[in-house]
């Protein structure tokens, strides 16, 4: 049973809807309506009610919004810098992995 709620965690639907909850709290903390964070970030009406209901829409249209919020910072942290490697070993697989690809 344990395990039920880590895969519900880490379920990337659950996930998408979880991130548009968290855009309607920080709208609603602002005292925004949807159609003023719309305006504001430059996108439909509809798209930021698929944004928060679903958590559906493109990263383009998420960042708007997070920029307008205030909220960026997450984004930039999480797509900054590459993660940096723990061995030599790491570098060398993930060369060969890439180039496998090639």
């Amino acid at each position: 049973m344990d395990k039920i709620p880590t895969l519900t965690f880490r379920n990337p639907n659950h996930l998408i809807r979880e991130i548009g909850h968290r855009l309607r709290d920080h709208r609603k903390a602002r005292g925004w309506t949807q159609a003023e964070l719309a305006e504001r970030a430059g996108i439909s009406l509809s798209t930021l009610k698929l944004l928060e209901r679903e958590g559906k829409g493109s990263l383009q249209r998420l960042a708007k919004v997070a920029v307008i919020l205030g909220i960026d910072d997450g984004l930039r942290r999480l797509f900054g810098e590459a993660p940096a490697y723990a061995s030599i070993d790491d570098v060398v697989a993930s060369h060969r992995r890439s180039n496998r690809r090639s």
